[in-house]
């Protein structure tokens, strides 16, 4: 047992399917009942352009604040790409201490993965074995309501397993172009994994996410 707060990790099937969008909805359902609430994104890419970073978002959903960290790489890749591009290897051991410190002058911390969970950090370490190493106490998947998500949480979820890491909540997110399987998956996930659908959120701003029932159960189970 790491000795401080609690510590989450976000982690999803996939880039662009809104994991930011909700960890600072639950970030800020967090801060309403810790004093000491923090949101990290330790690896970014595609910061080429003049965008608000996933990190930035996170630090502004936060109500403790820390000197950023990590890895950030200006090209749109995969991060094992952007950093042998870059000529700075992603290092597990250093990130994971780092987390690990602010984990012990936290209440909780959030830390949000880059891209899916086995999206690849080097030529043979991927989302998953970071997630692992920082020993999380709970450890969330978010996956859009689409067609295919039973196929993508199956097959994530099983590899975890051999790693071995415990996803314990899945998520889903309303994507922005619906299918006929949206609104049906979570019932499905029901019947074929035997982890729990936590929420199936809307299209919606971070405030109206935050104080959906859904979001702040979860965030009364994470302080648990």
């Amino acid at each position: 047992m790491i000795p401080g707060g609690r510590l989450v990790v976000v982690s999803g099937t996939g880039t662009g399917i809104g994991k930011t969008h909700f960890a600072e909805a639950l970030l800020r359902a967090l801060g309403q009942a810790h004093p000491r609430v923090t949101g990290l994104k330790p690896i970014e890419t595609g910061l080429g352009e003049s965008t608000v970073s996933d990190a930035a978002r996170l630090e502004r959903a936060s109500t403790f604040h820390v000197q950023h960290f990590g890895y950030v790489f200006a090209e749109s890749l995969s991060p094992h790409l952007a950093a042998r591009h870059q000529g700075e290897p992603i290092l597990l051991p250093v990130l994971a201490s780092q987390i690990d410190a602010v984990r012990r002058e936290a209440d909780v911390t959030l830390v949000e993965l880059p891209g899916g969970l086995f999206t690849p950090l080097s030529d043979d370490q991927v989302n998953a074995d970071l997630a692992r190493d920082l020993r999380p106490d709970v450890t969330i998947l978010v996956a859009p309501d689409r067609l295919g998500v039973l196929h993508d949480l199956g097959a994530a979820t099983r590899a975890a397993r051999s790693l071995p890491l415990q996803v314990d909540a899945i998520v889903l997110v309303t994507p922005e172009l619906a299918d006929p399987s949206t609104g049906q998956n979570a019932l499905e996930l029901g019947r074929v994994l035997d982890i729990p659908v936590v929420a199936t959120l809307p299209r919606a701003s971070v405030e109206q996410l935050a104080s959906l029932p859904e979001i702040i159960a979860l965030a009364a189970s994470v302080s648990r």
